[in-house]
């Protein structure tokens, strides 16, 4: 294969997309959510990392490698159960957007039509 073709798939797959994925009634909305709600916990889990780098390690109770992997477990953990009970409100404006964008592209695709 050559460079320039796969320089060329790349580059096609890395466009941005002109159009929101499809959301279909049923299991599809649920599984769709689900993935936007888990974008929301890794955002806030972001920002609970960067605001717990800030806070020393108590050096009572360890430190160390074994701390810094439990920091991270439960700064992720703490991001899951924020996103679950109702979070900063990213996962229903994130559905929304979606939403409405499919809709746009249903009205254009009948009016091509």
């Amino acid at each position: 294969m050559s460079t320039d073709l796969l320089t060329t798939d790349f580059i096609s797959s890395a466009a941005p997309q002109k159009t929101a994925p499809k959301i279909h009634k049923g299991l599809d909305m649920e599984k769709t959510r689900q993935a936007v709600e888990d974008f929301e916990a890794f955002f806030i889990s972001q920002t609970f990392e960067q605001m717990y780098a800030t806070v020393p390690v108590n050096e009572t109770f360890g430190g160390g490698n074994a701390e810094k992997i439990f920091r991270s477990m439960l700064i992720d953990e703490y991001g899951k159960m924020t996103a679950k009970a109702g979070g900063i409100g990213l996962t229903n404006q994130i559905m929304t957007q979606l939403l409405q964008q499919q809709e746009a592209d249903t009205m254009t695709a009948a009016k091509a039509e």
